[in-house]
Formats: C-alpha cells, sequence, structure tokens
C-alpha cells in the first residue's frame, strides 16, 4: 500500500511525465508536418519529369530507362494502366502485385490529374509517401505514374528526437524525484512522530502524542490525546462487557454458535461443542460446514442469512440418537443459533405414548376375557354346577394375573427408555450370572424334561447393570423352554444351552434351543413390541398367556448396556446371540 509520501513524490513525477508527453506530441507534429511537405515537393518535380519521359519515349522507352530512373530517385517508380493493373515498378514483379485501382493516390490521379498518399505499403511492408499523375499513353490510353518515398529520413529524425527527449525526461524525473523525496521528508518528520505514537498506543502503552511547533499540528496533537484517553475508557468497558457476556454465554444450559456473514465460526460455547460432538477447540474463522453432523442444518443456515428466523428439530442417529432443536436468527454480522438438546424430553415422550399405545391395545384382551366370564355367569342357569362355575372363576383370575405381569413389563420397558443407559452398572462375573439363571431357571414349570446345559470360562468380567442382565437372559431361556416344550411335550429330547465366548471387545452369550425354530420371515420383527412371531411359537398350549414383551425387553435391556441382541439362523432350532462389552 502506497503511503502519502509516495503519493505525493508520484503526483510531481507524473506532472512531469505529463508536460513531456504534451511537448512531445506537439514535437511529433511539427517535425512530421515539416518532413512530409518537403518530400511532398520533391516527390510532385519527380513525377512530372517521369510523365514527360513516359510521354516521348513510350512504355517501351519507358521501361528500358527504369532501372536508370530508380537510381536517379532514390525511390519507387510504379506504372499502372487505367484498369490497375501494374504495368511495371521498380521493386517488385508487376505480375505478382495486387491490383492497384483502390489504391487513394491512384484513384485520386485517374479522377483529378494527381493524387497523394502517406500510408503503409502492403507489398513491401514499409510507410511511404505516394505521388501519382495521370498520363497519356500513345495519345489514346490513359495511365497512372507514380513514385514512391521511404519515409526512412522522418523515421531517423523521430528516432533521434525521442532519444533525446527520454534522456532529458530521466534525467529530470530523478532530479524531481531526489529533490522531492527530501522535501516530502521534511515536511512529513512532525506526522511521523504523531503515527510512531498512534502505533504505541495500538500496542498497549500509555503515551501522549508529541507537542508540536505548527498551530495546526499542535491541535491535531491535542485532539488525538483527548481521542486516546476516551478510546482506552471506552476499551476497558468494552473488555470488562465482553468477559461477562463470555461468562454468561459460557454457563448458558443451551448450545451458542455465532457465525459471520462468510458462514464462518466467530464464536461456540462448550455446550454446542458438546451437542454437535465437534472434536478440540473451534478457532475463530473455522468454516461451519466442517462441523455440521446434518445437511438439513446447512439449509437452516442458508435460510437465517436471507433474513428469515427459523426453529427445527433434528433427529441425529448417529450422534447415538440425539435429538437437537435449533433456532437460528440473522443478526448484523451473521446468524445466531441457539442449540437445545430435546434427547431425553423426546425419549420420556415417545415413551409415554407407546406405553399408552401398547398397553391399550392388549389390556382389550385379558378385559374382554373377564367380562365374558363374568357375563356368563351373571347370566349363568341354576343348574350349572360349581365346578363349571369354578372353571370361569379361575379363568378370571387367570387373566388377572396376566395383566399384572402385561403391567409389571409395560412399566420395565418404560424405565428403561426413560432413565439414561448404563445408570447404577456394577462390575459382574457373566459366567457366575450365566450358571445362576441356569440354575434359576431349571425349575421353571416347562424345565422338568428339558436339560439346560452351560458352557462358560472360569472368569468373565464386565460391566454391566445385574439385575438387568439376568432379567434379560431369563427372558431368552424362559421363552426357550416354552418352544421345546411346545415340541416335545411331556417326552424327553428337549435341550437348551447356554454359551459364553470372548470376541474381540465383546462377550458373546448364545442361547440355543432344539425346538420348532423360527421362519426367516419372522425374524425381522422377532424384538418389537407384542410381536409373537410366526404360528409355530405363537400361542399355542405351552406358550398360553405371552404377550410378545420377553424378547423385546431383553433387546432393549442388551442395546442400552452397549450391547445388542441377534437372531442367527439355526438348523436345530432357534439361537439367539447376546453381546456385552467387555468393559
Amino acid at each position: 500500500m502506497l503511503t502519502l509520501k509516495k503519493k505525493v513524490i508520484l503526483l510531481v513525477a507524473a506532472v512531469v511525465f505529463c508536460a513531456f508527453g504534451i511537448s512531445w506530441g506537439l514535437l511529433y507534429g511539427v517535425v512530421r508536418d515539416g518532413i512530409v511537405r518537403q518530400s511532398g515537393l520533391e516527390l510532385s518535380r519527380q513525377t512530372a519529369l517521369l510523365s514527360v519521359s513516359l510521354s516521348k519515349e513510350g512504355v517501351s522507352g519507358f521501361l528500358k530507362d527504369l532501372a536508370r530512373w530508380e537510381g536517379i530517385l532514390r525511390g519507387r517508380v510504379t506504372l499502372v494502366d487505367a484498369r490497375g493493373a501494374v504495368l511495371a515498378d521498380t521493386e517488385r514483379d508487376p505480375t505478382a502485385m495486387d491490383n492497384h485501382l483502390s489504391r487513394p493516390e491512384v484513384k485520386e490521379a485517374l479522377s483529378g490529374g494527381e493524387g497523394t498518399a502517406l500510408r503503409y505499403s502492403t507489398t513491401t511492408n514499409m510507410h511511404y509517401l505516394y505521388f501519382a499523375r495521370r498520363v497519356s499513353l500513345d495519345g489514346e490510353r490513359t495511365a497512372v505514374i507514380r513514385s514512391a518515398y521511404p519515409l526512412e529520413h522522418l523515421s531517423a529524425a523521430f528516432a533521434e528526437t525521442r532519444n533525446r527527449f527520454l534522456l532529458y525526461l530521466l534525467v529530470a524525473v530523478a532530479l524531481i524525484i531526489a529533490f522531492g523525496a527530501g522535501l516530502v521528508r521534511l515536511f512529513f518528520r512532525p506526522l511521523d512522530r504523531v503515527v510512531e505514537s498512534a502505533g504505541k498506543i495500538a500496542q498497549g502503552e500509555e503515551v501522549r502524542f508529541p507537542l508540536m511547533a505548527e498551530p495546526e499540528l499542535q491541535r491535531l496533537s491535542s485532539a488525538l490525546d483527548g481521542m486516546s484517553a476516551q478510546l482506552r475508557g471506552t476499551m476497558e468497558e468494552l473488555r470488562s462487557e465482553r468477559e461477562d457476556l463470555s461468562r454468561i454465554v459460557t454457563a448458558l444450559p443451551v448450545g451458542v454458535v455465532l457465525l459471520d456473514d462468510g458462514r464462518r465460526v466467530r464464536y461456540m460455547n462448550r455446550v454446542a461443542a458438546r451437542l454437535l460432538a465437534v472434536r478440540g477447540d473451534v478457532p475463530p474463522g473455522t468454516p461451519v460446514e466442517r462441523m455440521l453432523p446434518s445437511g438439513e442444518m446447512y439449509g437452516l443456515i442458508l435460510s437465517a442469512l436471507e433474513g428469515g428466523e427459523e426453529s427445527r428439530v433434528f433427529d441425529l442417529p448417529e450422534l447415538d440418537g440425539r435429538c437437537l432443536g435449533i433456532a437460528s436468527r440473522k443478526t448484523a454480522t451473521g446468524v445466531l443459533f441457539v442449540i437445545t438438546d430435546l434427547t431425553e424430553e423426546r425419549r420420556i415422550e415417545q415413551s409415554r405414548r407407546d406405553f399408552v399405545a401398547d398397553a391399550g391395545h392388549e389390556f382389550q384382551t385379558p378385559l374382554t376375557a373377564i367380562r365374558a366370564a363374568a357375563e356368563y355367569l351373571l347370566e349363568a342357569p341354576e343348574e350349572e354346577t360349581a365346578e363349571q362355575r369354578k372353571k370361569f372363576l379361575s379363568s378370571i383370575i387367570a387373566q388377572q394375573e396376566r395383566m399384572s405381569r402385561l403391567v409389571d413389563d409395560l412399566l420395565l420397558l418404560s424405565r428403561m427408555e426413560s432413565e439414561p443407559p448404563l445408570r447404577d452398572a456394577e462390575e459382574a462375573d457373566l459366567s457366575l450370572l450365566l450358571a445362576a439363571v441356569a440354575d434359576q431357571c431349571r425349575s421353571h414349570p416347562f424345565a422338568s424334561l428339558i436339560a439346560i446345559e452351560t458352557d462358560v470360562p472360569p472368569r468373565a468380567p464386565a460391566v454391566v447393570r445385574t439385575g438387568d442382565l439376568s432379567r434379560a437372559l431369563s427372558n431368552l431361556v424362559e421363552n426357550s423352554l416354552k418352544y421345546v416344550r411346545e415340541k416335545f411335550g411331556a417326552s424327553e429330547g428337549g435341550r437348551v444351552s447356554l454359551i459364553l465366548r470372548e470376541d474381540g471387545s465383546f462377550w458373546s452369550i448364545m442361547v440355543a434351543d432344539n425346538g420348532p425354530g423360527i421362519s426367516p420371515e419372522t425374524a425381522p420383527v422377532l424384538f418389537e413390541r407384542f410381536r409373537r412371531g410366526d404360528a409355530s411359537r405363537s400361542r399355542g398350549e405351552w406358550g398360553k398367556g405371552g404377550y410378545g414383551l420377553g424378547l423385546a425387553i431383553a433387546k432393549r435391556i442388551l442395546v442400552r448396556s452397549g450391547g445388542d441382541l441377534f437372531f442367527r439362523p439355526s438348523e436345530t432350532g432357534a439361537l439367539f446371540e447376546a453381546r456385552v462389552p467387555r468393559k
């Protein structure tokens, strides 16, 4: 960037260049006109001699003396007929030359007797001054004799004048720059002292502007001193307000992101970085596109930059199912984002809706059975036996017990979906836990003729919620017991196996049975609420009373512990794999 000193020096130099340029233009015109005028008179005389010679000697005689005329005149001579065809030329072969009827000097000579032109020759690639004269050949034909003079003298004069002018110009510019630089330094020395003081103030030093001898500069120095004092006070206030605002924004329970007009980050608090899963610090100037976990958020930015205010809710399954509410607003310098974590609120609301919908649907069946039994007892004939009445009363009690189990299962599902994952987790030995589950299930009513086997390592440490994991594994084993008993009935041969193996960073727990198995079409919906699989594993004689919540509960327990539950294809029955993190 040019300083004021350099601008002044360049301005003086530009004035000098302009003055010399105007002088050069005037000199160019005078020299050019003089040389052209002198050359034109000489060509006029030469052309008159050529026309006389051509009239007396004829074309053939003229052509014989053409070389002699070229040496005498020291110029170019051309003979053109009335149709523009070149009959003779001292420098080129006439047969290879273009038609000259369109040449301005030839046209002027044919129409007015004489013609002149100063132009560039495309034939010889030189500038010429042309003079043409109309002549009569043999008293019948008309032709044009043209002489041309190369402007070498004019070019030489121009070159000499230009060289002298450039030499004078360089000397003058050097003297002016040297003199002007010294003069400008002298004039600007007081301002340099003011600039030096301003630079120290900009760096945070407390200095005063120097006193000047010149009245104008003295007033400037005093005004700058007053402005400096006011600026220091204002900066202190701004610094204090900025620190207060930063502390307030940092302590907010919501995320705050401020962008400039170029969609670069100006400020981001820690809550926003956590909600957007940004790793490391975010320096000012970072493009916001690097931090957006969802492409739809970019549309919110563009809408805000156009002046709109908008709020949206974003579901981000790639961020552990996080749900964020983002409100955007256009500011004077960019866009302001306020980010609210709605994950917990969404989870609780979804849990409430699912609970109400599922419970209302599943309560309908036992309530209908209770109502039917009660209506029958109310309207039963007197001859109904006590044994028959007892059967209906037992049905009412059984349906009530099923409703109680349903309520317990639904409450457990609701609790798991509303509580944070891994709450109350503790270190446990999965080998001991599987052995305890197997012992507990051996006392199940359906397990009397079924072998429950375990294959576990000596020790399998993991951090889990022991009660919930036991419930999940018990559901899997009891589910297998029901359907193995359904297949074998009162016969022996049924088997349920629990196998524990280490698999990388997980423990793999296999629950296998030799029951009727599960069809591939049913497998995708096994872990949904109130889904009981296909007909072969639904409410039969031994599975009577199930609501399809056991596998759903087991799935959610394992997912919330950092693992998962899978159905694996098997040729001998059903096979489930529960994966539990080792840490």
